[in-house]
């Protein structure tokens, strides 16, 4: 299943055209490392309207709930998206994620999700998981297993109304896109 994981993201990688060599040169990638590549190509592919990243010297990465991995935060700590560093926060309410750009949301978190999707209301944060149904439930981006390699479905309904605009090239990748109605 690794070699296979790895040839998705390196396709995936390829496809988007991202500098994401350094991360795909080991055929050891894990899950973890997978899914935190790809937090980092929605990062790369998504915008947040103008005035919100007021702080442009960092680009936010929250993780609500335990971290799937330590390699999972290493790949997220040494990368750059939209030419800043990245930097990963550890949080333990959604309140503070004030100020994230990106809100990675653990499987540990399932129960809980309903009451995260309301106090997140429609903030400017891209919420990411794997936790099953996480789009049904109101996230944006869910990671998926599909025929075993990893995948994505987006939600578009709180991507529009947290004003945050994907690249045609994401959505194109998604396996589903739910809410995808004319504007």
């Amino acid at each position: 299943m690794k070699v296979k994981l790895y040839n998705i993201v390196v396709l995936l990688l390829l496809s988007l055209g991202l500098d994401m060599a350094s991360i795909a040169y080991s055929a050891q990638l894990d899950e973890n490392q997978i899914k935190a590549v790809f937090v980092l190509n929605f990062a790369k592919l998504a915008e947040w309207p103008i005035g919100i990243a007021d702080d442009n010297s960092t680009f936010t990465i929250a993780i609500l709930g335990k971290a799937p991995s330590s390699a999972f935060v290493k790949t997220l700590q040494s990368q750059t998206v939209h030419g800043v560093k990245v930097s990963v926060r550890h949080i333990d309410e959604v309140g503070e994620a004030k100020g994230a750009r990106l809100l990675y949301i653990s499987g540990t978190e399932r129960r809980q999700l309903p009451r995260i999707m309301r106090e997140l209301g429609n903030q400017s944060i891209l919420t990411v998981s794997d936790i099953t149904g996480f789009c049904e439930a109101g996230g944006m981006i869910g990671l998926v297993p599909v025929q075993n390699r990893l995948g994505f479905d987006i939600n578009i309904v709180p991507v529009r109304k947290s004003r945050l605009t994907l690249s045609s090239q994401l959505l194109k990748l998604a396996r589903t896109i739910v809410g995808n109605t004319p504007q």
